[in-house]
């Protein structure tokens, strides 16, 4: 039987059916270790009556589910919908379309952000300077329309690092073909292809709605060999003894005043240019010659503590106070209507 609570509850919690399960009294438990556990705790630790509810598999339920608690609000974690990131916009839509009042970025943001392509041409005419980049139709011609090389190939709607590795830096068409050819062996979608933009990984954490741009962290790899890596990839940002390996590490930016200006102005433009609301990250890279070129945007960017390192993705502010932090602006954003 579905646990059973008449009260009204404080928040929410709706996460992603693989993140825990049910025990035998029907009660959702999370698996320990996950952003979701962690998010949980900061939250029981402000609210009284705080509770999980996985989304799915049986869609109609949940939304009974959450009509039978009527949550003040819910802090939306979900990321797919049958494994399909693609589609978490549809969670919001949904959410949207049940007037619940949730956190993070609604269902248009998050469509917007997830194109690279799209993304990249909105941020560019609110004066943001963006990797001059083209796209490529999976069963039409194969050619590069004249973009100078080495260039970055990735899935246009990939989420976070998806198929992005080293070999994903292409020096020439015959290298541009093998690698799009790769990608589409595993799947259809089209691909944006971008000037690789030599330099330093910039992160910049954004809460609130104006929003409040926190200070900028960089990525550091120690290591000098030819072989290290230049650029994030999927394996760096997820393979904890590959960090190791080539000593990469986090740290508090240290950025020329103009590139913190800069900074400011492109990560607010790119927020409202894009639709994202409460909270996100905004990946940069920064030229030996100063130019700051936006990368992609983070609606739903990690909650986990000390995702870059200590307190360094959202900083100056600690976690147990961060989580409440996007309650209570999302709260703000709703009675601001």
């Amino acid at each position: 039987m579905p646990h059973k609570n008449n009260k009204r509850c404080d928040v929410v919690m709706l996460v992603d059916v693989e993140m825990g399960e049910a025990n035998n009294a029907g009660r959702f438990v999370l698996d320990g270790g996950t952003m979701e556990r962690h998010v949980y705790k900061a939250l029981t630790a402000r609210y009284r009556n705080v509770i999980v509810v996985p989304f799915g598999p049986d869609i109609p339920a949940t939304m009974v589910r959450l009509r039978e608690l009527k949550p003040r609000i819910v802090f939306n974690l979900t990321e797919w919908v049958n494994s399909d990131r693609t589609q978490d916009f549809a969670i919001a839509a949904l959410l949207d379309m049940m007037k619940f009042k949730y956190t993070g970025t609604g269902p248009a943001g998050l469509q917007l952000a997830r194109d690279k392509a799209g993304s990249k041409e909105l941020v560019a005419a609110a004066g943001v300077d963006v990797p001059r980049h083209f796209t490529l139709l999976r069963g039409q011609p194969l050619r590069n329309p004249g973009l100078p090389y080495p260039l970055i190939v990735k899935p246009q709607f990939g989420d976070g690092s998806d198929e992005i590795g080293k070999v994903s830096l292409v020096r020439s068409e015959r290298e541009l073909k093998i690698r799009a050819r790769a990608i589409w062996s595993r799947l259809k979608e089209p691909l944006i292809c971008e000037e690789y933009i030599s330099g330093r990984d910039i992160y910049v954490g954004l809460i609130g709605n104006e929003p409040r741009v926190l200070q900028a962290t960089e990525m550091v790899v120690g290591s000098r060999k030819p072989a290290a890596p230049t650029f994030a990839t999927y394996r760096l940002k997820n393979d904890g003894a590959y960090r190791t390996k080539w000593r990469v590490t986090y740290r508090l930016a240290t950025l020329p005043a103009r590139v913190k200006r800069q900074v400011l102005d492109y990560s607010r433009a790119a927020f409202h240019a894009l639709k994202m609301r409460d909270y996100g990250r905004i990946d940069y890279r920064l030229t030996d010659e100063g130019r700051l070129v936006f990368i992609e945007a983070n609606p739903n960017s990690d909650l986990t503590p000390h995702t870059l390192g200590t307190n360094l993705c959202f900083v100056g502010i600690e976690y147990k106070h961060l989580i409440p932090r996007i309650v209570e602006t999302a709260r703000k954003r709703y009675r601001a209507r």
